[in-house]
């Protein structure tokens, strides 16, 4: 329970909204996360679907900065993609209307290819999508070449599932010297109307960011830093304090203990990062 109230804002949507106004309160903005996947029934992703509306609303409603971020398991993707596109359909026609954006979260490499899929299959009629690229997979780099040929919206992180060494890098090296190329990769494209979006705690990776962007000449309206509920958000809040664009990543719901334990139970590293920033802010 100690390190749920840690990294979870709580059990509810008010709870996900009155910790969204706290870190607007410090510069920075929020994505609201609604914790569940891998929905194997119909009314299970509907009930989801369901319940981004109403905090869509919420955020509307209470006036806080923040977006939403979801996964395709969540909305019914595991049953059929028709299920899992009307549900997202419907969420993003609600977010539209409210002018609000929605994040699309990577999930295992199982669902990376319909992830993107889905995303391309929405982002002609939906301009307010983003998506989530995993550097660790061997894979990114050419994904980001083709979604990058049209204007998109990315999120670039290292990646937490356990993947096989075949389509995976298995060292913190190789899983960084990748995520510095991509870093490259969306810096130089964000003159042809990529806004990337660097989710990472890692000091040395906020640090080479922003030299690439200064020797680029890409101002900090042209992309934007994410981290973790809990994890180093004072860091964050200064990086607002000197121009940056920030959002913290709040998630929420019943479903945090079981995603939780599957997070640690897939990759170490995970408990040791945890573990090494619980008395952090």
């Amino acid at each position: 329970m100690f390190l749920a109230s840690r990294f979870v804002a709580g059990k509810t949507a008010d709870s996900a909204i009155a910790a969204a106004r706290k870190v607007n309160a410090q510069g920075m903005s929020a994505i609201l996360d609604y914790l569940g996947e891998d929905v194997t029934s119909a009314d299970g992703a509907e009930k989801a679907a369901a319940e981004y509306i109403k905090l869509l609303q919420l955020i509307h409603e209470h006036k806080v900065r923040a977006a939403i971020s979801l996964k395709v398991s969540q909305m019914g993707l595991l049953i059929s993609s028709d299920i899992c596109l009307d549900n997202l359909r419907l969420i993003a026609a609600e977010a539209a209307r409210y002018g609000l954006f929605i994040w699309f979260d990577m999930e295992g490499s199982v669902l990376t290819q319909k992830t993107i899929d889905v995303f391309d299959a929405l982002r002609q009629d939906y301009k307010n999508i983003g998506l989530c690229l995993q550097a660790y997979l061997v894979r990114t780099g050419g994904d980001f070449d083709q979604l990058a040929r049209k204007p998109f919206h990315v999120r670039l992180c290292k990646g937490a599932y356990k993947e096989p060494p075949t389509i995976a890098y298995g060292s913190k090296t190789a899983v960084d010297g990748n995520f510095r190329m991509l870093i490259q990769k969306a810096i130089d494209a964000s003159s042809r109307g990529v806004y990337p979006a660097f989710a990472t705690h890692d000091t040395q990776m906020l640090d080479h960011v922003r030299r690439l962007a200064q020797e680029k000449k890409v101002g900090e309206a042209n992309f934007e830093f994410q981290m973790l509920y809990g994890i180093q958000n004072q860091r964050l809040a200064a990086l607002a304090k000197e121009g940056y664009r920030t959002n913290v990543y709040i998630p929420y719901g019943s479903h945090w203990l079981p995603y939780f334990i599957r997070r640690l139970r897939e990759r170490k590293e995970n408990l040791y990062f945890l573990l090494r920033n619980v008395f952090r802010v």
